[in-house]
């Protein structure tokens, strides 16, 4: 079984919050719409049976296009939703700072796991993530997710032992793929490919 974890493309700036998820939830940028429809080119010859996003617009913008060149739907999963960072999203670094001052002290001390002020830690971004690939793994289909920054930092910690608070260790780029496959005898996750960036050149 082949799992790609794909973080959505290129986003506009834009400040209006969705109630549904509450948070702001801008559209695909030019390049985003681009990087989404060169997500074909990747998957023209692997024979997915699945696609999943997360419930924010930019996540299903992305997969639109390969959902249409494959003819499957888009499943909505909100287990794929970025870390929840609460409060703190459209402040400033000093606004945080002056308010927040304890959890700014700590989260860039990257010492040890944190809340976001009325919103998520690590720790329960990858408990979402468990539920999620044990519901894969029984599932036992080729399938894409287009997730977010956060959520697939956290899964490399989550499928590597390391502590959550570890993710930045990690970068993503738009449209980035991550290939993941199940080894079904030793009961583990290996990691193929990380972080493949989406060539916009031709």
């Amino acid at each position: 079984m082949r799992v790609f974890f794909v973080r959505h493309g290129d986003k506009r700036i834009e400040t209006e919050i969705n109630p549904k998820i509450k948070h702001t939830d801008p559209s695909l940028s030019e390049i985003g719409e681009k990087q989404a429809q060169r997500l074909g080119d990747y998957f023209k010859n692997i024979d997915l049976k699945k696609i999943y996003v997360s419930e924010y617009r930019r996540n299903h913008q992305t997969a639109w296009p390969l959902s249409q060149l494959k003819g499957l739907s888009i499943i909505e999963d909100k287990r794929l939703n970025e870390i929840d960072t609460g409060l703190i999203e459209l402040m400033s670094e000093e606004e945080i700072k002056e308010k927040y001052f304890n959890f700014w002290t700590d989260f860039n001390e990257k010492k040890k796991d944190c809340r976001f002020p009325g919103g998520e830690n690590g720790e329960e971004v990858k408990t979402r993530q468990e539920g999620l690939l044990k519901d894969l793994v029984s599932r036992n289909e080729d399938c894409l997710l287009v997730s977010h920054d956060g959520f697939i930092r956290i899964l490399m910690c989550n499928i590597l032992g390391m502590p959550v608070y570890r993710r930045h260790l990690f970068k993503t780029v738009f449209c980035g793929i991550t290939e993941l496959n199940y080894d079904y005898y030793r009961r583990e996750w290996n990691i193929l490919n990380y972080n493949w960036e989406i060539d916009l050149r031709s």
